[in-house]
């Protein structure tokens, strides 16, 4: 439906004194279209054509998952102005005629896009000689170092340190993003944009006619879909393709038997365990043996929905807990 510059102006009018840097205006409809509001939180926001409490509510789900919940934003309607937290606002919109929401900044920058520009000015004539020294290569060590920082707090179901830490794997994307523009090869829009298409593409039964039993019958569609599209980009790779050969070779074991779960059935091992176990006293132990035994046991793990990978992670950390002095 849309709006006219009629409705922007008298809400506008209303609004009086407000004063707002920078604005963003979109229809109502849109923003009730969206799982997360495609606003810029640091920048004020005008919702144009709220037409009645379904939509209200709708709108209120998606802003909630951007904005604090307690957020005061001002609602317009006709003449009337009213300021109101943001989960009242169901309760608040009466739909006599279409309102208009307005919602000020928040006073944190809260959108990727301040974190990449924080990155292109490090990265700049004027920013720190330190981030203009860096390169793809030079930032593998602190990619891996802040991907295990993120597991470990994970593993230790630390919400503040899991924030940090998101945070810290974020500022290694954007580092990535912003040589990949200086240097011509990509831009930050090209990674968001492939990302996005993927995901569309890889889920038919959300975004398409598809439709699928459970999550069995979707893992078994996301691996067609990568066979084809491996097929008419003239690829011929394995079906473990993909997996890094870099993981932790548990973790790198959990992923094998995972893809090729996707692919064919494998007899799960009853108790992998025996093939050590029932040895005679004194009888030779190859590292081939021991191999076979510990990828059994994370096909075990796994027929389980257990994360062997983690669970060791776990119990190495309690082993040095205990050892601590």
């Amino acid at each position: 439906m849309g709006f006219t510059v009629e409705e922007i102006c008298r809400a506008l009018a209303v609004l009086g004194d407000a004063t707002i840097s920078s604005l963003q205006i979109v229809a109502a409809e849109e923003i009730a279209r969206q799982y997360y509001p495609h606003l810029d939180p640091a920048q004020g926001a005008l919702i144009v054509g709220l037409a009645d409490p379904e939509q209200a509510g709708r709108i209120q789900d998606t802003l909630a998952r951007a904005y604090p919940t307690d957020h005061i934003v001002t609602l317009v309607e006709a003449a009337t102005r009213q300021e109101l937290r943001l989960d009242e606002l169901t309760r608040a919109v009466a739909f006599a005629r279409l309102a208009t929401l307005f919602i000020p900044p928040l006073a944190r920058p809260a959108a990727y896009e301040a974190l990449q520009d924080i990155a292109a000015h490090l990265r700049s004539p004027e920013g720190c000689p330190w981030d203009r020294e860096l390169t793809w290569a030079k930032l593998r060590a602190s990619l891996l170092e802040e991907t295990y920082e993120l597991l470990a707090a994970l593993d230790a179901d630390d919400a503040t340190k899991v924030k940090e830490e998101l945070g810290d794997l974020l500022l290694q994307v954007s580092l990535q993003a912003q040589i990949a523009t200086e240097e011509g090869r990509f831009r930050f829009g090209d990674v968001i944009a492939n990302i996005v298409e993927k995901l569309i593409r890889r889920h038919p039964h959300v975004f398409g006619d598809a439709v699928v039993s459970g999550t069995a019958e979707v893992l078994a569609n996301w691996e067609a879909i990568k066979a084809a599209e491996r097929r008419n980009n003239g690829e011929k790779r394995s079906p473990l393709s993909g997996i890094p050969q870099g993981l932790p070779a548990l973790a790198q074991a959990q992923a094998y038997l995972d893809r090729m779960s996707r692919l064919q059935e494998r007899p799960t091992p009853s108790a992998p365990w025996t093939a050590l176990a029932d040895l005679p006293a004194g009888a030779p132990v190859t590292a081939e043996m021991l191999g076979e035994v510990l990828f059994e046991l994370a096909a075990w793990a796994l027929a389980r929905g257990l994360d062997a990978e983690s669970a060791l992670r776990a119990a190495n950390a309690r082993f040095a807990a205990s050892i601590e002095t």
